[in-house]
């Protein structure tokens, strides 16, 4: 093996002193570069094959090849550009070639390989791998797509790629990426004719046929679309399909396309939706037979009230027939897009927002997010006297029809502490944290902070009661607790409220780290009291954290006594888990080794 790795790295010695003599890199990253080829040479030859190395050394070498461009455009450097950079390049080719041979069942390298042979318009290199790639995954139909996206883009042979497609769905009837690029295929084939003749297209493209009866052009597009929708029963797909359909302006197919959907997937909120931003759109519905089914208007609208008061009819007769929160979400989605241009008819956008949101709300069919927007609507509502009533309305109600958002019980709490109802806040205070429960840390910060600006007296039995909740709440609480006593009382006061919490369970590492901090802040540190909370700390976290012995060892270090370094070095390791054991050892070493790292100076 060293042999081999010897001759390739040997080979690859004209390049790289190519690369220094014209100054590309120095003589210490040449040195650089060659050592990590050869590591990777090493491992790429190593019994046990690894995918991962081969990838690593890829990178490695189209890393280097963007670096090389860099330095060549920076310092201007043409010299010798083809030769250095075929090699990466021809390198690179070989280290494809040779992951794919040896992991012919990993798709990522077929895949890469082919990108890398795009890029670097090896087309006779892509052509082979397409046709190995289908013989050895045929049953992917995304190796399908890419190789027939690789006959149009590259070779430009449509022919071909349609023949692919075909055998691709011959295979995977039901696959959606080869239906679509089919069905693109071939109206991007009419469009093109279309182009090419445009007079005799147009005549065949206006033809009056009956519904299913296709004008000539539109054919096999049609015939690939009743295929699809019938091995596909996806309302996402179908509306996809429509979608391209439209981006290639085939209106005949569009209607029919929009009359099955209409007939099929009535049941389904995406259809609905898809059929009110058409009216948006301003695009003339197909004939419906059964007219009840939408009722809406499907003539022509040209101007854009009619078109926004079409949409809206058509989700109002939506959510009358879908009663779900999907249904709902889609209806409001829409009229938030249709609010965001403020210039065109403001009042009446928001004027059916406003009343969708209240619909929505009374049907209980509301999102949180879409709450929030309501609520901001509300807010700002300035000249609207009501907007203050029905905030406080709609706050309440939000609560309870999703008790489990963090969001609404803030905005709640934080609404009516601004207008100065204290005694409902502490009600609605209550309820929220019994509700809500851990999740509740950011009202008891907003109960903290408000009282503390408020009625300072207070503020300790606030603190009192956050550090007895769950363990997300108590172990934020403690710290700040022990901290504001420093800062409003004393050193002392903090000593005695950290000896009653520290031994309070939920036990709490942040505690006994903040407590060490403000102890080390003193202007004299007292060591009784400041080895407290690294000795609490190693109590009750030394078990399963060996960080809390390294701080412990770091603080006697720098502040206490040299000669009891060793003693916890001894306990640690009898306390810590055994898994554990050595990451403590090996921390420890390199603290003895350069004790300056720690910053012995006080």
């Amino acid at each position: 093996m060293a042999e081999f790795v010897e001759k390739r790295c040997e080979d690859m010695i004209p390049e790289l002193e190519q690369m220094e003599r014209i100054k590309l890199f120095d003589k210490n990253e040449i040195r650089g570069i060659a050592k990590k080829l050869k590591e990777f040479e090493y491992k790429i030859q190593r019994h046990v094959k690894c995918k991962e190395d081969y990838l690593r050394y890829i990178q490695y070498e189209m890393d280097l090849l963007k670096l090389i461009k860099q330095r060549r455009d920076k310092f201007g450097i043409t010299h010798k550009k083809s030769d250095i950079d075929y090699a990466i390049r021809n390198k690179v080719n070989l280290l494809y070639k040779e992951a794919i041979s040896k992991f012919q069942e990993d798709i990522r390298f077929w895949i890469a390989y082919i990108k890398f042979c795009k890029h670097m318009r090896f087309q006779n290199s892509g052509n082979r791998t397409i046709v190995k790639m289908l013989q050895v995954h045929q049953d992917k139909p995304k190796c399908w797509h890419i190789a027939a996206r690789w006959e149009i883009e590259e070779n430009n042979n449509r022919d071909t790629a349609r023949k692919l497609l075909l055998r691709g769905l011959y295979i995977h009837r039901n696959s959606q990426i080869l239906l679509i690029d089919t069905f693109r295929l071939e109206l991007d084939e009419t469009l093109k004719n279309t182009k090419n003749n445009e007079n005799k297209m147009q005549s065949a493209l206006s033809e009056k046929d009956d519904e299913d009866d296709m004008p000539l052009p539109l054919k096999t597009a049609y015939v690939i679309y009743k295929e699809a929708s019938k091995n596909v029963e996806d309302i996402k797909f179908i509306v996809e399909l429509l979608n391209i359909t439209k981006e290639y302006k085939a209106e005949k197919l569009e209607k029919k396309i929009v009359s099955d959907m209409i007939q099929q997937y009535a049941h389904e909120p995406l259809m609905w939706d898809t059929m009110a931003r058409r009216e948006l759109e301003g695009l003339v519905q197909p004939f419906v037979p059964d007219e009840s089914m939408m009722e809406i208007d499907s003539s022509e609208h040209s101007s854009l009230r009619d078109r926004i008061i079409s949409c809206n009819q058509v989700y109002q007769t939506a959510v009358k027939k879908i009663k779900t929160e999907e249904m709902w979400s889609f209806y409001i989605k829409c009229l938030l897009e249709i609010n965001q241009d403020t210039e065109s008819l403001p009042n009446l956008k928001k004027k059916l927002l406003k009343n969708t949101l209240a619909q929505a709300h009374q049907a209980k069919k509301l999102k949180e997010k879409y709450y929030l927007h309501w609520i901001d609507i509300l807010s700002n509502d300035i000249k609207d006297e009501n907007a203050q009533k029905k905030l406080e309305e709609i706050l309440s109600s939000a609560t309870e029809n999703i008790p489990d958002s963090v969001s609404l019980w803030h905005i709640r709490l934080k609404h009516l502490l601004i207008i100065k109802k204290e005694e409902e806040a502490n009600s609605v205070f209550a309820k929220a944290i019994q509700i809500l429960g851990e999740k509740s840390l950011s009202l008891w910060r907003m109960k903290l902070l408000h009282t503390q600006a408020t009625n300072p007296s207070k503020i300790e039995e606030i603190f009192q009661a956050a550090v007895q909740e769950h363990l997300e709440i108590s172990k934020d609480m403690k710290p700040s607790y022990i901290e504001w006593a420093v800062l409003t009382k004393s050193i002392q006061a903090a000593r005695k409220i950290y000896d009653s919490l520290c031994l309070q369970p939920p036990m709490c590492l942040e505690l006994h780290q903040k407590m060490a901090d403000l102890e080390l802040m003193q202007p004299e540190i007292e060591l009784k009291y400041a080895r407290r909370p690294y000795e609490m700390a190693t109590l009750q976290f030394g078990k399963t954290n060996p960080k809390v012995w390294i701080d412990y060892i770091i603080f006697e270090m720098k502040h206490g006594e040299a000669k009891k370094v060793g003693e916890i070095h001894m306990r640690a390791v009898k306390t810590l888990d055994a898994a554990l054991t050595d990451t403590f050892i090996t921390e420890y070493a390199l603290i003895k080794a350069n004790p300056d790292s720690i910053n012995l100076a006080s």
